[in-house]
């Protein structure tokens, strides 16, 4: 089991940018002064909309069709396998602060909690610092950089012990990118051309998540369906896309 445990986060780290982090905590909040650190790995598949067309050669400087789509999902939803690490800190007043690493985002975030008799409802703020890159042959050089927020709402339970608990809610998201790609070459001996890039990429989700264990240490298993829009321009050419997907998740949480 720690061999597999293994092998899946050097291949979340070795593939490690796809779009979407998992959240991977519960509704409650860390008491005052008690951290949390985690680490594990998600994936995320697209499950409908445009799909990710190969690069065919097309006019000089201009993207072929499909292209265009394939280098914006690549870039924005990004669907693959990335690596999920994680501190989190309690704060006074039912805060809880975070910092999370997911390959293709480095992403700080707030919360407080609200008691709401046995439920509890998470209200959080994160901010994310993007450094989006394209995988594959041809693709050395494209990358993009930008910044996104999220805004998840969580709705918890939790046993007294704190032996489990399960989380469900909506999850927004937005973010602004700009870069370049590389675009395919017209002849197999040529190399492709550098274009700039831009997108907005609204994500809009639900999340369900449940984790286990005892005392100090606990797996956390979480899925999130998503929708998401994604409009911009490669080449000074307009393009946009819509795609559905579905990102299961799952971690080890060590909290003291």
């Amino acid at each position: 089991m720690t061999r597999r445990w293994a092998l899946l986060l050097l291949a979340g780290a070795c593939a490690g940018c796809h779009g979407s982090g998992p959240l991977l905590h519960p509704a409650h909040v860390l008491r005052p002064g008690f951290m949390s650190f985690g680490g594990g790995v998600s994936g995320e598949m697209v499950v409908a909309g445009a799909t990710a067309a190969a690069p065919d050669a097309g006019a000089a400087g201009a993207p072929a069709e499909g292209a265009a789509e394939r280098h914006l999902s690549e870039l924005t939803v990004a669907p693959g396998v990335a690596p999920w690490v994680s501190a989190r800190v309690g704060i006074e007043g039912d805060n809880e602060a975070g910092l999370t690493y997911t390959g293709r985002a480095l992403r700080l975030d707030g919360r407080h909690a609200f008691a709401l008799g046995e439920p509890t409802l998470s209200v959080g703020l994160g901010a994310s610092a993007l450094f989006a890159r394209e995988t594959g042959a041809g693709a050395a050089g494209s990358r993009a950089h930008g910044a996104g927020i999220d805004v998840p709402l969580l709705l918890g339970f939790q046993s007294d012990a704190d032996l489990y608990a399960v989380w469900f809610g909506p999850r927004l998201g937005l973010e602004l990118l700009g870069g370049e790609v590389r675009l395919p070459a017209a002849g197999p001996a040529a190399e492709g051309s550098l274009v700039d890039v831009s997108g907005r990429h609204l994500e809009v989700g639900f999340v369900l998540g449940a984790r286990g264990g005892f005392r100090h240490v606990h797996v956390a298993l979480e899925v999130t369906a998503a929708y998401h829009h994604v409009a911009g321009e490669l080449a000074g050419a307009p393009v946009a896309l819509d795609q559905a997907t579905f990102t299961p998740g799952g971690g080890l949480t060590v909290t003291f």
